[in-house]
């Protein structure tokens, strides 16, 4: 006699998603995708027709997302904010020297800037030169992103003086995006990564003639000129 053996039901309850978990869900696959764009076709061929077919998101769905394409634009330089801070906290926090923290910046910040979602972030900002909408309302967003980060590279380029902490962070940051847009175009992208050394060579100078001074070297006794 042939004996049937039933499997057993698992007793498990399904779990459900909730409705922000899809929402979240969604938001990831539109952000992914419009990263995607920005970074292969730019700013301007980026259309929130593009972004649904990449991340296989309904119209429909992502208006209730994302309005606009603005909205889309906006979130996408928000998160990638989010994720430069979390790279430098993690590459420099274990640093305890300040010192060694300023001079590792620029290596840190070009590996944070050139990365696929740091180029879209800065195409969102090229193409608010000619989408008015966009530009009135990244403008006080990048505001608020570049007070948090003066705040969040104090521990890094620790300036006595918070203006030229200010002025440094600007610099080296918009040079590098600079350099990173440099490094799309070459054909010899290892000239570009020359740069960056020679930026940490600047630092180590401006560290030497206190133009530059980190916490506990205030008053660090300036290199003697040769006299001729």
């Amino acid at each position: 006699m042939t004996t049937t053996v039933k499997s057993a039901k698992s007793t498990k309850p399904a779990i459900r998603r909730t409705q922000e978990d899809r929402s979240a869900a969604t938001r990831a696959r539109l952000l992914e995708a419009a990263i995607d764009s920005l970074h292969t076709r730019g700013y301007a061929a980026t259309t929130t027709m593009v972004v649904c077919e990449e991340s296989g998101v309904s119209r429909g769905a992502m208006l209730h997302q994302f309005p606009s394409k603005v909205d889309l634009m906006l979130y996408v330089v928000k998160v990638v904010y989010e994720e430069d801070i979390a790279l430098y906290q993690k590459a420099l926090g274990p640093l305890a020297d300040a010192r060694e923290r300023l001079l590792a910046f620029p290596k840190v910040a070009w590996e944070v800037l050139r990365r696929p979602a740091a180029v879209a972030a800065l195409e969102v900002l090229q193409g608010s030169r000619s989408d008015p909408e966009l530009s009135a309302r990244l403008k006080p967003l990048q505001k608020e992103i570049e007070q948090d980060s003066f705040r969040q590279a104090g521990a890094i380029i620790g300036a006595a003086n918070g203006r030229t902490s200010a002025a440094a962070t600007r610099l080296f940051v918009w040079a590098l995006r600079g350099l990173s847009v440099a490094r799309v175009l070459t054909n010899e992208p290892a000239e570009i990564d020359e740069s960056i050394e020679l930026l940490r060579q600047m630092l180590t100078a401006a560290l030497d003639a206190e133009v530059l001074q980190v916490p506990g070297e205030t008053g660090r006794p300036k290199k003697k000129r040769s006299s001729r």
